[in-house]
């Protein structure tokens, strides 16, 4: 997870360099090459549960926390390679879809973890972790939203409230704290790989 931190903040500066930039116009010969031309494999599940008002054990808990967060890195993986790559309008059609299951996935173990009774010792750890996910993808989204505005109109709006809100939800402290969580449970997730 590490790199989506140093991802996120490396997409950040390469928006306000290319908004900061005097020639706001795309390069026609840097588009010819696009993510339509690579292979995007978007990944079919995401975290979904139908239980509520249920007694989950640990057992349950722990699987459930694995499939979440293993569930939002293959997401989160396509998305940012994605983001590597020069976006085209056809592209932003295969990105919306990641972004939607990636909202559905942070909205599905919320569900889960709001509406039924799990062992008190994953409460606060699983708020934390859906905060920490779900954080970094918003900032994903708004990224996504102000890349489209320069490529627009070349304007870039004030994006420091958004990003300082969720920077206080995933963070390097607050991943550590994760991290240590998981490791305690004996929880193995390819998301902080």
């Amino acid at each position: 997870m590490k790199k989506y931190t140093l991802y996120l903040l490396m997409a950040f500066t390469i928006v306000l360099m290319y908004a900061c930039s005097h020639d706001t116009t795309p390069n026609d010969a840097s588009n010819e090459e696009s993510v339509s031309n690579v292979a995007i494999k978007i990944p079919e599940d995401i975290f979904d549960s139908n239980k509520k008002n249920e007694n989950i054990n640990e057992d349950e808990m722990k699987e459930s926390i694995k499939n979440y967060l293993d569930y939002s890195h293959a997401l989160t993986e396509t998305i940012f390679s994605i983001y590597d790559e020069n976006v085209t309008e056809s592209d932003r059609e295969k990105l919306q879809k990641l972004l939607d299951q990636a909202k559905r996935n942070d909205a599905n173990f919320k569900d889960f973890i709001s509406n039924n009774n799990i062992p008190d010792d994953y409460k606060k750890p699983s708020k934390d972790i859906n905060e920490f996910v779900s954080s970094v993808m918003a900032v994903s989204l708004q990224l996504d939203e102000e890349i489209g505005k320069i490529f627009e109109n070349g304007d870039l709006t004030d994006i420091s409230n958004f990003s300082s809100k969720h920077f206080t939800k995933a963070n390097g402290r607050k991943q550590k704290e994760i991290e240590k969580f998981l490791n305690k449970k004996n929880i193995k997730t390819t998301y902080f790989d």
